[in-house]
Protein backbone atom coordinates (compact mmCIF):
# COMPACT_ATOMS: atom_id res chain seq x y z
CA UNK A 1 0.00 0.00 0.00
CA UNK A 2 1.23 3.58 -1.04
CA UNK A 3 -0.66 6.57 0.73
CA UNK A 4 0.35 10.05 0.63
CA UNK A 5 -1.06 13.42 0.59
CA UNK A 6 -0.20 17.22 1.74
CA UNK A 7 -0.12 18.12 5.27
CA UNK A 8 0.91 14.89 6.87
CA UNK A 9 3.13 15.56 10.21
CA UNK A 10 6.44 13.94 9.06
CA UNK A 11 6.64 12.48 12.54
CA UNK A 12 3.91 10.59 12.51
CA UNK A 13 4.12 8.54 9.27
CA UNK A 14 6.16 5.54 10.82
CA UNK A 15 3.62 5.09 13.18
CA UNK A 16 0.77 5.35 10.41
CA UNK A 17 2.67 3.16 8.50
CA UNK A 18 3.31 0.57 11.09
CA UNK A 19 -0.30 0.65 12.34
CA UNK A 20 -1.75 -0.19 8.83
CA UNK A 21 0.55 -2.65 7.69
CA UNK A 22 -0.11 -4.71 10.90
CA UNK A 23 -4.22 -4.13 10.46
CA UNK A 24 -4.03 -5.10 6.61
CA UNK A 25 -0.58 -7.23 6.41
CA UNK A 26 0.38 -5.53 3.68
CA UNK A 27 3.56 -3.96 3.26
CA UNK A 28 2.82 -0.01 3.78
CA UNK A 29 4.57 3.08 2.77
CA UNK A 30 2.67 6.96 4.07
CA UNK A 31 4.25 9.65 2.38
CA UNK A 32 3.37 13.58 3.29
CA UNK A 33 4.17 16.57 0.59
CA UNK A 34 5.06 19.88 1.82
CA UNK A 35 3.41 22.81 -0.07
CA UNK A 36 6.15 22.74 -3.06
CA UNK A 37 5.54 19.23 -3.21
CA UNK A 38 8.34 17.47 -2.09
CA UNK A 39 7.30 14.43 -0.21
CA UNK A 40 9.31 12.29 2.42
CA UNK A 41 7.57 9.20 3.41
CA UNK A 42 8.42 5.94 5.72
CA UNK A 43 7.24 2.56 4.79
CA UNK A 44 7.23 -0.87 7.25
CA UNK A 45 6.82 -4.25 5.92
CA UNK A 46 5.92 -8.11 6.72
CA UNK A 47 7.74 -11.31 6.98
CA UNK A 48 8.84 -12.54 3.47
CA UNK A 49 9.21 -8.69 1.92
CA UNK A 50 12.39 -6.83 1.77
CA UNK A 51 11.00 -3.16 1.31
CA UNK A 52 14.77 -1.97 0.97
CA UNK A 53 14.73 -4.47 -1.73
CA UNK A 54 11.56 -3.26 -3.11
CA UNK A 55 12.42 0.19 -3.26
CA UNK A 56 15.55 -0.41 -5.12
CA UNK A 57 13.56 -1.52 -8.16
CA UNK A 58 11.52 2.28 -7.78
CA UNK A 59 14.98 4.42 -8.05
CA UNK A 60 13.31 5.54 -11.16
CA UNK A 61 10.79 7.72 -9.23
CA UNK A 62 12.67 8.34 -6.06
CA UNK A 63 15.36 11.18 -5.39
CA UNK A 64 16.54 8.81 -2.40
CA UNK A 65 15.75 5.98 0.02
CA UNK A 66 17.00 3.91 2.40
CA UNK A 67 16.36 1.21 5.01
CA UNK A 68 16.83 -2.32 5.68
CA UNK A 69 14.34 -5.17 5.47
CA UNK A 70 11.04 -4.38 7.60
CA UNK A 71 11.99 -0.59 7.47
CA UNK A 72 12.55 2.04 5.44
CA UNK A 73 12.40 5.99 4.37
CA UNK A 74 12.06 7.38 1.20
CA UNK A 75 11.84 11.17 -0.79
CA UNK A 76 10.07 11.91 -4.01
CA UNK A 77 8.58 14.74 -5.55
CA UNK A 78 4.44 14.52 -5.77
CA UNK A 79 3.80 14.49 -9.39
CA UNK A 80 6.12 10.88 -8.99
CA UNK A 81 3.52 9.60 -7.13
CA UNK A 82 1.79 7.42 -9.39
CA UNK A 83 4.37 6.12 -10.80
CA UNK A 84 5.90 5.06 -7.23
CA UNK A 85 3.02 3.60 -6.05
CA UNK A 86 2.64 1.49 -9.90
CA UNK A 87 6.58 0.18 -9.56
CA UNK A 88 6.33 -0.44 -5.68
CA UNK A 89 2.94 -2.23 -5.51
CA UNK A 90 4.96 -4.59 -8.63
CA UNK A 91 8.13 -4.68 -6.97
CA UNK A 92 6.46 -6.29 -3.84
CA UNK A 93 4.21 -8.65 -5.98
CA UNK A 94 7.24 -10.46 -7.20
CA UNK A 95 8.72 -11.25 -3.36
CA UNK A 96 4.79 -12.07 -2.37
CA UNK A 97 2.66 -15.11 -3.07
CA UNK A 98 -1.06 -15.06 -2.21
CA UNK A 99 0.31 -17.55 0.81
CA UNK A 100 2.91 -14.69 1.97
CA UNK A 101 -0.25 -12.40 2.52
CA UNK A 102 -1.47 -14.22 4.79
CA UNK A 103 -0.53 -13.55 8.30
CA UNK A 104 1.08 -16.21 10.61
CA UNK A 105 1.57 -16.27 13.97
CA UNK A 106 5.32 -17.63 15.10
CA UNK A 107 4.49 -19.39 18.79
CA UNK A 108 7.58 -19.84 20.43
CA UNK A 109 6.29 -22.40 23.58
CA UNK A 110 2.87 -23.81 24.94
CA UNK A 111 3.06 -22.79 28.64
CA UNK A 112 -0.06 -23.41 31.11
CA UNK A 113 -1.43 -20.64 33.10
CA UNK A 114 -0.07 -22.48 35.99
CA UNK A 115 3.95 -21.95 34.64
CA UNK A 116 3.08 -18.15 34.33
CA UNK A 117 4.90 -16.53 37.30
CA UNK A 118 7.31 -14.57 38.61
CA UNK A 119 10.67 -16.83 37.65
CA UNK A 120 9.64 -17.43 34.19
CA UNK A 121 9.03 -13.22 34.15
CA UNK A 122 12.73 -13.21 35.37
CA UNK A 123 14.30 -15.31 32.82
CA UNK A 124 11.63 -13.43 29.87
CA UNK A 125 13.06 -10.04 31.29
CA UNK A 126 16.67 -11.41 30.64
CA UNK A 127 15.89 -11.46 26.81
CA UNK A 128 15.29 -7.74 26.65
CA UNK A 129 15.36 -5.75 24.83
CA UNK A 130 12.88 -7.04 21.85
CA UNK A 131 12.60 -5.54 19.03
CA UNK A 132 13.51 -6.58 15.36
CA UNK A 133 15.80 -9.59 15.18
CA UNK A 134 15.07 -10.37 18.86
CA UNK A 135 11.02 -10.73 18.73
CA UNK A 136 9.50 -10.90 21.76
CA UNK A 137 8.32 -14.35 22.76
CA UNK A 138 4.86 -15.29 22.41
CA UNK A 139 3.23 -18.18 24.62
CA UNK A 140 0.33 -20.49 23.93
CA UNK A 141 -1.90 -22.23 26.28
CA UNK A 142 -4.44 -24.09 25.54
CA UNK A 143 -7.88 -25.29 26.07
CA UNK A 144 -8.86 -21.88 28.20
CA UNK A 145 -12.01 -21.27 29.69
CA UNK A 146 -13.30 -17.55 30.08
CA UNK A 147 -13.63 -17.25 33.83
CA UNK A 148 -16.75 -14.25 33.37
CA UNK A 149 -17.92 -12.78 30.68
CA UNK A 150 -15.52 -10.66 29.00
CA UNK A 151 -15.30 -6.87 29.89
CA UNK A 152 -15.06 -3.99 27.18
CA UNK A 153 -12.73 -1.09 28.44
CA UNK A 154 -11.71 1.69 26.20
CA UNK A 155 -14.38 0.85 23.14
CA UNK A 156 -12.24 -1.24 21.49
CA UNK A 157 -10.46 -3.54 23.44
CA UNK A 158 -11.44 -6.12 26.02
CA UNK A 159 -10.22 -7.39 29.49
CA UNK A 160 -10.80 -11.52 29.64
CA UNK A 161 -10.29 -13.55 32.85
CA UNK A 162 -8.76 -17.07 32.15
CA UNK A 163 -9.12 -20.14 33.74
CA UNK A 164 -7.50 -23.40 33.14
CA UNK A 165 -8.13 -25.67 35.83
CA UNK A 166 -7.39 -23.98 38.85
CA UNK A 167 -5.01 -21.62 37.81
CA UNK A 168 -6.70 -17.72 36.31
CA UNK A 169 -4.83 -14.78 34.91
CA UNK A 170 -5.83 -11.36 33.95
CA UNK A 171 -5.81 -11.02 30.04
CA UNK A 172 -5.94 -8.04 27.71
CA UNK A 173 -6.91 -8.24 23.63
CA UNK A 174 -6.57 -4.86 22.34
CA UNK A 175 -8.69 -4.63 19.64
CA UNK A 176 -10.55 -7.90 20.21
CA UNK A 177 -14.15 -5.86 20.88
CA UNK A 178 -13.90 -5.36 16.94
CA UNK A 179 -15.19 -9.06 16.31
CA UNK A 180 -17.23 -11.15 18.11
CA UNK A 181 -15.41 -13.81 20.29
CA UNK A 182 -15.56 -17.66 19.15
CA UNK A 183 -16.56 -20.29 21.48
CA UNK A 184 -14.91 -21.18 24.16
CA UNK A 185 -12.57 -22.78 25.41
CA UNK A 186 -9.81 -21.49 23.67
CA UNK A 187 -6.19 -21.89 22.04
CA UNK A 188 -4.71 -18.33 23.18
CA UNK A 189 -1.11 -17.36 21.92
CA UNK A 190 0.10 -14.03 24.63
CA UNK A 191 3.01 -11.66 25.38
CA UNK A 192 3.62 -11.44 28.86
CA UNK A 193 3.99 -7.91 30.64
CA UNK A 194 4.13 -6.87 34.28
CA UNK A 195 1.46 -4.27 35.43
CA UNK A 196 2.14 -2.26 38.77
CA UNK A 197 -1.36 -0.84 40.36
CA UNK A 198 -1.29 0.35 43.57
CA UNK A 199 2.48 -0.87 44.46
CA UNK A 200 1.84 -4.27 43.38
CA UNK A 201 3.23 -5.94 40.44
CA UNK A 202 1.38 -8.63 38.93
CA UNK A 203 1.60 -10.09 35.26
CA UNK A 204 -0.69 -9.60 32.79
CA UNK A 205 -1.22 -11.24 29.24
CA UNK A 206 -1.87 -9.28 25.97
CA UNK A 207 -3.57 -11.39 23.79
CA UNK A 208 -2.04 -11.57 19.88
CA UNK A 209 -4.74 -14.11 18.94
CA UNK A 210 -7.08 -16.60 19.73
CA UNK A 211 -9.53 -19.39 18.55
CA UNK A 212 -12.01 -22.15 19.46
CA UNK A 213 -9.50 -25.15 21.00
CA UNK A 214 -8.96 -27.89 19.25
CA UNK A 215 -10.31 -30.49 21.89
CA UNK A 216 -9.16 -33.87 21.36
CA UNK A 217 -11.50 -37.21 22.97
Amino acid sequence: MVLGARGWHPGVLGIVASRISKKYYRPTIVIGFDESGAGKGSGRSIEGCSIVRALGECSGALEKFGGHEMAAGVSLREENLSKFREQFLDAVRRQLTDEGLTPRLHLDAEIGLAEINFDLLHWHEMLQPFGNGNPQPTFVSLAVEAACAPRVVGERHLELRLRQRNWHRRAIFFDGAASELPPAPWDVAFHIHTNVYEGETRIDLHVKALRSAALLD
